[in-house]
């Protein structure tokens, strides 16, 4: 009878085994003389990804890939108001200029997944904090723009790297103004009629109104028009 207990046992414990996940096993180098931190947000396919599951993983990667761990991320909860939830990287190398790359650990499909972001090592810098975190995004990134092409809305290069062009010129109502924020909800800068020069054309450069450079990731916009709303997505990468 007993031998028959324990026989059920293994079986139960060896299919237990294989209905569960099998995180990676990713180990961060060690001896390294130089670091750095990247506090980021990620998205996985336009949904957040925690760490509220704490079998979910994040990491960075050096040029060696899987087996150059630079950093496991610890997730930070959300800290409400001052806060949401983010992923803290103590990122280490050896060499400034190095090419990091990120990676995560889906556990609800037992899944990784490439993060489309990279960032250059750079010894004792700062990316992100915790109002305003690195934005890392995995999959195609949706723009969604509500209707746009009924309206004659078209964004082009979605990601862009340099300049993105806004052409509204098929638009049949004229744009009273076009604004962006982070994915925060904080307005980065806004665009007037004026800006559109009588040709529902406009370039952006990606800079604030400030004139300083955007940090990589996902931004929204709002184009007004005197009838309608419209909001959209748009990317910004290196």
């Amino acid at each position: 009878m007993k031998r028959k207990i324990l026989l059920i046992l293994v079986i139960l414990s060896l299919n237990a085994s294989m209905l569960f996940s099998s995180p990676p096993d990713w180990d961060p180098i060690q001896g390294t003389q130089y670091s750095m931190v990247v506090l980021a947000d990620i998205l996985l396919y336009d949904e957040p990804f925690t760490g509220i599951d704490s079998c979910n993983i994040a990491a960075a990667f050096g040029p060696g890939g899987e087996s150059d761990c630079r950093s496991l991320g610890v997730w930070q909860p959300d800290n409400p108001p001052y806060w949401d939830g983010y992923w803290y990287f103590t990122i280490v190398g050896n060499n400034n200029g190095e090419t990091i790359t990120f990676k995560i650990y889906n556990s609800n499909n037992d899944s990784v997944y490439n993060c489309n972001e990279e960032i250059n090592f750079e010894d004792g810098t700062t990316i992100g904090d915790p109002v305003n975190p690195y934005n890392l995004t995995v999959g195609q990134i949706s723009v969604n723009c509500l209707n746009s092409s009924t309206l004659g809305i078209s964004t082009y290069p979605n990601p862009f790297r340099h300049t993105i062009t806004f052409d509204l010129s098929k638009m049949q109502e004229r744009v009273e103004y076009l604004s962006i924020y982070n994915i925060k909800g904080c307005l980065i800068i806004e665009f007037t009629d004026n800006d559109f020069n009588n040709s529902n054309i406009l370039n952006w450069t990606g800079v604030d109104s400030k004139g300083n450079s955007i940090s990589p990731g996902i931004y929204l916009y709002k184009i007004n028009t005197s009838i309608f709303t419209t909001p959209g997505k748009i990317v910004f990468i290196h």
